[in-house]
C-alpha cells in the first residue's frame, strides 16, 4: 500500500502553542468569582483522629469556610472507586498515610487559605504503621482497613478479609503445581523495585463550579475525564448529564499514568457545594504532588526458574507482593498485569504465579508508564543472565532459544501467532546495533559491561473499554475531529490527524484533531492509558472517515442518478465513469438546480471497541488481554571505580511496532521512556523517615535525570511486523521502552564487574560499596 503521511515525521500539531507558552493547562484557566481551596494533610502514617479545632483559623479574615470529616457532610460508610470502594475524599474518624488531608480550607485568596491551615490544630491517637509490603502480611501488623472485605469491589477483585492483603492473583498454566519436574537446573532470587514518583512537568490541579441548577462543572488535570464523572456521580449522588468534566486545550503537561483514573476531584467538587456559583481551585504544590496523589511501581519479589541442562525453560515460579498504599483501587489492576507478564517474552511450559495487593501507610500506588510489566521482567531477566552464567551458556543464545514464537503459548496460554510480532529479530537488531562499536576493555579508572534485556507489553484495560469520534467535514473541506483521548505530550494531535488525512486523501493541514475535552458533548473514551489512543482512537477515525467518504458518494449519487457502488472517491471529487463532481458541493448535501436538497451534511462517528477481552478465569487466572507488542533493549556502560558512577554509553531499543505513524514522534516517546527506566535503574527512590513521613518530597531531595545523565548515544530501531487490526497495521509503542531499561543495564553491570544486583536504584555510592565488599 502507497502511503503519502503516514510514516513521515511530520511536526507536531501543537508545537507553537507548546513552544510559545501559550497552552492552556489548568493553573492557566481564569473564572471570575474564584476562591482558593488548601488543605491541612496528617503529617503522620497511622492514627486515629480525637479532634479537629477550627476555631482560630475560621477568624482569619477572607476565610469562607474550614471544612473536616465530620462537617463537610460525607457519610462515613458511602465510599468511592472503581475496582474496591475503600475511599473517602477526607479523612473521617482516621488516616492510614502522613499525606492524606484531614481539613479543607476555601478563602479568598491562596495566601489567606494557607494562613488558616496553619492555625488548624488535630489531637490525634497515634498507631503502629507498616511500610512494607512483607511486613504488612506477617502476624502481627497493624491492620489498615478493618473493613478490608467489606468494601464493595468488582468481582475480579477477591480482598481477604482481616489482612492487609485486598488483591490476591494467581496464574497457573501446565503443571503449575509440579513447576520444575524434569528441570537439571534452577536459579532463584529476591526483588526489589522501589516506590517512584511521575514527576509530571504539570502537577496536579483542579477547578470546581456549581451553577444555580445544580450542574456540575469541573475543569481537571486528567487522563480520565470519562471515568472522574463515573465516580463524581455515584459518590455525589448525580445524573452524568449534570456533570461536565473539562480538560482545558493545552491538554495535560505530563500524565505518565498519575494522572488516570481520579484524585483530587472528588475533594474539590464536594467542597465548591458550599460555595455554589464560585469558581473553586485546587493547584497542588510539588511536594503535595508526592505526599498526596499516587505514586508507582514498589515491589518486593521472589522468582524461581528450572530450566533443563540444553537451557530449555521447563517452569517458573514466582510471588510478587506490591506496597499499594493506604488505599487499593488505582493498583489493584497493578496487581493483575504484574502477575501475567512476570514471564517476559519467553515460553515457560509450567507456570505458578502470585501477586498480593498489599496496604501499606504510604501513599496510594496507581499506573505507572507501563505498570506491571518493569517490575516482574526486571526479575526474570536478571534470572536468566545468572541462568546462563550457571549453564556456561551465552545469555544471549539462551534468549534466543527460549523466545516466544508461533505455535507457542505464553504465561496465560494464549497462541503466539506470526502477527504478533518479531521478538528475534527486535533482539538481534539490538546485538547487531551494539556490535558496531567495540566494547573497551577494563581499565585502572574504569569497568566497561553490555548487558541486554528483552520485553513485551500488553495493554492492561477494561473488557469493555472503547474509543469514540465525532468528524464533521466543514463546508471548505476542513475537517474537526473530536475525541474523548487526552493530548499529554505523546504526539496523539498529530498522529491521529496524519491518519484522518491518509484516508481522506486531504492535506494534514486541512485536519485539527479538537484539543479540548467536555464530557457532555466530548465522544465517549474509556481513559487515555494503556498506549491505545493510536491504535484504539486510530481505528475510529478510520471508521469515521470511511463513513464520511460513504455520505460523499450517497449525496453524488442524485448528481449522478446512479448506485453509489459505481462511484469512486478520490479526496477531491466524486468520479462517475469519466465525469467528476467536486467535494465541497456535497458537504451540505446535494442541492439541485431549482434549490430543493438531497442527502445529508457530512458528519460521521466512529467506535473502537476491544473485542475479545475477558475476564481472568476464577480456577487459573487465565485471560485474554487483547494484543501484544515484543521488543529488547540493551546498552553498554561505564563505571568509574574511585566513585562509583555509572554511565549509559550507548543505549539501544529494538520494538515491532507494526507500522510506525510518525518515525518522529515515536522516537520521541522511545527516548523518554528510556530515561524514565534509567532514572529508575540509577537515582530515583521514595523514601520514608522512621516516623513513616516522606523524606523525599521536591526534585531536590528525589533525582531524576538530567541532561547530563543521557546516554551518549541513543539507537532507535522499529520492526514492523503489521498488526491486523492495527491502524494502517501499527500497534502500541508509549511505554514499552520503560520496561527493560532496569534489567538490561544491571545486566550490563554485571558483565562489567561479576556484581549481581537484584534490587534498585543502584546509586554511586551503592555501587562502590559493592565494589568494596567485592574486594
Amino acid at each position: 500500500m502507497s502511503l503519502n503521511i503516514v510514516g513521515k515525521s511530520v511536526p507536531r500539531a501543537d508545537a507553537r502553542e507548546k513552544v510559545t507558552g501559550t497552552a492552556l493547562y489548568i493553573d492557566d484557566l481564569r473564572f471570575p468569582r474564584t476562591l482558593y481551596l488548601k488543605v491541612l494533610r496528617a503529617g503522620i502514617p497511622h492514627a486515629k483522629i480525637k479532634n479537629i479545632e477550627t476555631k482560630e483559623a475560621e477568624s482569619i479574615p477572607g476565610v469562607l469556610k474550614i471544612l473536616t470529616g465530620k462537617t463537610i457532610g460525607i457519610d462515613p460508610e458511602h465510599f468511592y472507586g472503581t475496582c474496591i470502594f475503600d475511599q473517602l475524599p477526607i479523612a473521617f474518624n482516621k488516616v492510614r498515610h502522613s499525606g492524606e488531608i484531614v481539613a479543607a480550607v476555601i478563602a479568598e485568596s491562596e495566601k489567606t487559605a494557607l494562613a488558616a491551615v496553619e492555625k488548624i490544630e488535630v489531637d490525634y491517637e497515634e498507631l503502629p504503621f507498616v511500610l512494607d509490603p512483607v511486613d504488612s502480611i506477617a502476624e502481627g501488623a497493624p491492620l489498615i482497613h478493618e473493613k478490608n472485605g467489606e468494601y464493595k469491589h468488582l468481582p475480579t477483585f477477591t480482598p481477604v478479609p482481616n489482612s492487609n492483603i485486598f488483591f490476591g492473583y494467581n496464574l497457573k498454566k501446565g503443571n503449575y503445581d509440579r513447576v520444575f519436574d524434569g528441570a537439571d537446573i534452577y536459579v532463584e532470587g529476591e526483588f526489589e523495585y522501589p516506590l517512584v514518583n511521575h514527576v509530571a512537568m504539570e502537577p496536579h490541579g483542579a477547578i470546581a463550579h456549581w451553577d444555580l441548577a445544580g450542574n456540575l462543572h469541573l475543569w481537571s488535570s486528567t487522563q480520565a475525564p470519562f471515568v472522574v464523572r463515573e465516580v463524581l456521580a455515584g459518590y455525589l449522588n448525580l445524573t452524568m448529564n449534570k456533570i461536565n468534566i473539562h480538560v482545558p486545550s493545552g491538554g495535560l503537561g505530563g500524565g505518565f499514568g498519575g494522572k488516570s483514573d481520579y484524585n483530587i476531584e472528588p475533594l474539590v467538587a464536594l467542597c465548591a457545594r458550599f460555595v455554589p456559583n464560585y469558581y473553586l481551585k485546587f493547584q497542588l504544590t510539588r511536594e503535595e504532588v508526592f505526599i498526596g496523589t499516587v505514586l508507582g511501581r514498589g515491589l518486593k519479589g521472589y522468582m524461581k526458574i528450572g530450566a533443563k541442562k540444553n537451557g530449555a525453560f521447563v517452569g517458573i515460579e514466582c510471588s510478587q507482593y506490591y506496597a499499594d498504599g493506604a488505599y487499593a483501587d488505582t493498583s489493584c489492576n497493578v496487581v493483575l498485569a504484574g502477575g501475567h507478564n512476570c514471564t517476559g517474552p519467553y515460553f515457560f511450559p509450567n507456570c505458578n504465579l502470585k501477586s498480593f495487593g498489599v496496604y501499606t501507610n504510604t501513599v496510594p500506588v496507581g499506573a505507572m508508564r507501563g505498570y506491571g510489566h518493569p517490575e516482574g521482567q526486571f526479575m526474570v531477566e536478571r534470572l536468566i543472565e545468572n541462568l546462563a552464567l550457571k549453564l556456561g551458556i551465552d545469555s544471549r543464545k539462551l534468549r534466543m532459544k527460549n523466545f516466544l514464537k508461533p505455535g507457542d503459548t505464553n504465561s496465560l496460554n494464549q497462541p503466539i501467532f506470526e502477527h504478533n510480532g518479531n521478538v528475534r529479530e527486535c533482539f538481534q537488531r539490538v546485538v547487531d546495533s551494539l556490535n558496531e562499536t567495540p566494547l573497551p576493555g577494563s581499565n585502572a579508572t574504569h569497568y566497561y559491561g553490555r548487558g541486554f534485556a528483552a520485553l513485551v507489553k500488553s495493554p492492561v484495560q477494561t473488557a469493555n473499554a472503547s474509543s469514540n469520534v465525532f468528524l464533521k467535514v466543514n463546508e471548505d473541506l476542513t475537517v474537526s475531529i473530536s475525541i474523548g483521548g487526552v493530548e499529554m505530550g505523546q504526539g496523539a494531535l498529530t498522529v491521529l490527524a496524519q491518519l484522518a488525512a491518509e484516508k481522506l486523501q486531504f492535506s494534514l493541514d486541512k485536519i485539527r484533531i479538537n484539543p479540548e475535552i467536555n464530557t457532555q458533548i466530548t465522544p465517549w473514551e474509556w481513559q487515555t492509558v494503556a498506549s491505545m489512543t493510536t491504535m484504539r482512537v486510530g481505528n475510529a477515525i478510520l471508521i469515521a472517515c470511511e463513513r464520511a467518504i460513504e455520505q460523499f458518494k450517497v449525496n453524488a449519487s442524485f448528481h449522478f442518478q446512479c448506485d453509489i457502488s459505481q462511484l469512486n472517491y478520490n479526496g477531491k471529487a466524486i468520479n462517475y465513469k469519466d465525469k467528476e463532481f467536486p467535494l465541497e458541493k456535497l458537504v451540505l448535501g446535494y442541492q439541485y438546480p431549482d434549490g430543493h436538497t438531497e442527502g445529508n451534511p457530512i458528519q460521521a462517528v466512529g467506535s473502537s471497541v476491544v473485542r475479545n477481552v475477558t475476564l481472568p478465569d476464577s480456577r487459573t487466572g487465565q485471560y485474554h488481554p487483547y494484543e501484544w507488542t515484543f521488543g529488547a533493549q540493551g546498552c553498554d556502560v561505564s563505571i568509574e571505580k574511585s566513585t562509583g558512577i555509572i554511565k549509559v554509553l550507548h543505549f539501544v531499543t529494538a520494538l515491532d511496532v507494526g507500522k510506525v505513524i510518525n518515525p518522529a514522534t515515536a522516537k520521541g516517546q522511545i527516548y523518554g521512556g528510556v530515561m524514565m527506566g534509567l532514572g529508575h535503574t540509577l537515582m530515583e527512590k521514595i523514601e520514608y523517615d522512621t516516623k513513616g513521613r516522606m523524606k523525599t518530597v521536591n526534585l531536590r531531595r528525589y533525582r531524576i535525570p538530567k541532561l547530563s545523565d543521557m546516554p551518549e548515544k541513543f539507537s532507535c530501531i522499529f520492526v514492523e511486523t503489521p498488526q491486523p487490526d492495527g491502524p494502517y497495521g501499527a500497534r502500541p509503542i508509549a511505554e514499552h521502552s520503560a520496561v527493560a531499561p532496569p534489567a538490561a543495564i544491571l545486566n550490563a553491570i554485571q558483565n562489567a564487574t561479576g556484581i549481581s544486583f537484584t534490587k534498585i536504584p543502584i546509586t554511586s555510592s551503592v555501587m562502590v560499596e559493592a565494589l568494596s565488599r567485592r574486594k
